[in-house]
């Protein structure tokens, strides 16, 4: 329990010193303004990583927090005003199209949700934050990959089949590169049974209003109500595109 608490009270130091500082830091420097080992601050640092809530850059060797951090209150924000923000534009998504709107990042080799507006509706496509899908799969991982240079995209495939748990979540490494030229084309990726059978899913990238990392913005269900809203789901999505800018 004590180890527990130790390890509660450094997250929350961590973020409360981004806060103060305002910008990325390396894991020297979260050591020594922590006062903890450089070890502890390293392993600190890649486990919020790993689970969303840092980007970090190689080229400098720093770490930031993601726009998962920044959500975390949007409901607070909702509550007390209707801001021009990322989760009441989401909201808007959701009510105009009656399906399910989510806001996805790159976590690795899988797509992870960072906010979602579920459709009260039976057979809804049913995601929360924190949830990962299969990156190359996915709509959203399919929209964030579209982003990379070809030779990037092929890293990512093999290890996307190589951890890949079925054989459908396996893809021909030249036919995922044609279905990227065909999103780039497009402007957006879409899916119908790829990840979760009768379900699909449309998503766009977005440029994130915090940091570098870019996001995905996707509407989900039941392939056919996809399939029929799909010029509806698209005017808003374009819509969300042009309140943020595409990423």
């Amino acid at each position: 329990m004590a180890r527990a608490i130790k390890s509660a009270e450094r997250t929350l130091a961590l973020f409360e010193l981004f806060s103060r500082c305002e910008h990325p830091l390396t894991v020297g420097q979260v050591a020594r303004d922590l006062k903890i080992p450089q070890p502890s601050a390293s392993m600190l640092l890649r486990n919020l990583t790993d689970l969303g809530y840092l980007e970090y850059s190689a080229a400098g060797r720093i770490y930031s927090p993601s726009i998962r951090v920044a959500l975390l209150g949007s409901w607070i924000n909702r509550r007390l005003s209707a801001t021009d923000s990322l989760a009441t534009r989401l909201d808007v998504v959701q009510r105009r199209t009656g399906e399910t709107a989510y806001i996805a990042i790159q976590n690795g080799a899988r797509a992870q949700y960072v906010l979602s507006q579920r459709a009260n509706s039976p057979n809804q496509l049913d995601v929360e934050s924190g949830m990962y899908r299969s990156l190359t799969a996915s709509a959203p991982g399919r929209v964030l990959l579209s982003l990379r240079p070809d030779a990037e995209i092929l890293t990512w495939v093999r290890r996307c089949n190589a951890e890949a748990t079925e054989e459908r979540f396996r893809t021909p490494e030249s036919e995922f590169l044609a279905l990227m030229a065909q999103v780039r084309r497009n402007g957006y990726a879409e899916t119908a049974g790829d990840v979760t059978p009768g379900l699909g899913a449309i998503a766009v990238t977005i440029r994130s209003p915090m940091g570098q990392m870019p996001l995905a913005v996707g509407v989900g269900g039941p392939i056919a109500q996809v399939a029929v809203k799909k010029s509806i789901i698209l005017d808003e999505l374009r819509e969300f595109q042009a309140a943020f800018g595409a990423a």
